[in-house]
């Protein structure tokens, strides 16, 4: 499958579009392994890397974000990154793993040599790619799993939130995230304008409040866009734009990130 990659690289497209195809395929391939060798059956895919997957959000992404499944059997860190590593390796990839589970979020650096050289997008045989895995071992209790499959270059069923609780997730960033993420703000314009009237999942948001803030107000239909507005008028926005910006399909979407947005979203 490694030589499938120069297939889906346009010599046409800016160097930054192809890299972010080239890493979306890595990540495909990912979740393909964890799926051939049932790891998915104990974490489940969220954040915005899945709301590209199973959405088609019109946005790249860098990491791959997991919560430990409410019916996992069998997770084990170590023993999953084997696996990755022994799949990778078996289909030609040259991949270290950097590991860390000394917090409740596991996280695996995968640092992929060679592979930039030799689908020709660096003159560089060492320059690296690189793909964060992080997997929350005690995420909010509440959130809603569904199963589904994707179809693409691979097909594979992949196990996840539900929109609401992918949302509720993307909520509890913004409120709490302590720096500015543009792609936080792009996928809350993506949820509010494509799904009218969308709510996130109050039950897993305030457990996810009260392991992370100081502050235990509770969130409800009432209050929870009055909260997101109090920070949308303080952020920079050149700062959220700076972030999202190479990881957009359409750059002419830039233009739509401004507070004037946001707080006619929120109304």
């Amino acid at each position: 499958m490694k030589d499938y990659i120069k297939s889906i690289l346009d010599p046409k497209l800016d160097y930054n579009t192809n890299l972010n195809k080239l890493r979306e395929y890595l990540q495909s391939y990912f979740l393909y392994v964890i799926y051939k060798t049932k790891i998915y059956q104990n974490i489940v895919f969220t954040g915005g890397t899945a709301l590209r997957f199973i959405y088609k959000i019109r946005r790249f992404s860098e990491d791959l974000d997991f919560s430990l499944s409410s019916k996992a059997k069998s997770y084990d860190f170590d023993e999953t990154n084997r696996h990755i590593q022994q799949e990778f390796k078996l289909a030609g990839y040259d991949l270290k793993i950097k590991a860390s589970r000394e917090r409740t979020i596991h996280s695996a650096l995968l640092k992929f040599s060679g592979i930039l050289y030799e689908s020709g997008l660096s003159p560089l045989k060492d320059q690296n790619i690189l793909i964060k895995v992080e997997i929350d071992s005690n995420p909010p209790q509440g959130a809603v799993e569904e199963t589904s499959v994707y179809n693409s270059i691979f097909m594979f069923y992949m196990l996840h939130y539900d929109l609401r609780s992918l949302f509720a997730g993307k909520v509890h960033a913004l409120l709490c995230r302590e720096y500015t993420k543009g792609r936080d703000w792009y996928d809350l314009m993506w949820y509010l304008s494509k799904f009218s009237g969308i709510e996130p999942n109050y039950i897993q948001l305030n457990n996810a409040m009260a392991q992370t803030s100081k502050n235990s107000a509770s969130f409800t239909p009432e209050n929870w866009k009055s909260e997101i507005k109090k920070v949308a008028q303080i952020l920079d926005w050149a700062k959220v734009k700076n972030d999202v910006e190479r990881f957009l399909e359409d750059p002419n979407e830039l233009s739509l990130l401004t507070p004037e947005t946001f707080l006619k979203l929120l109304s």
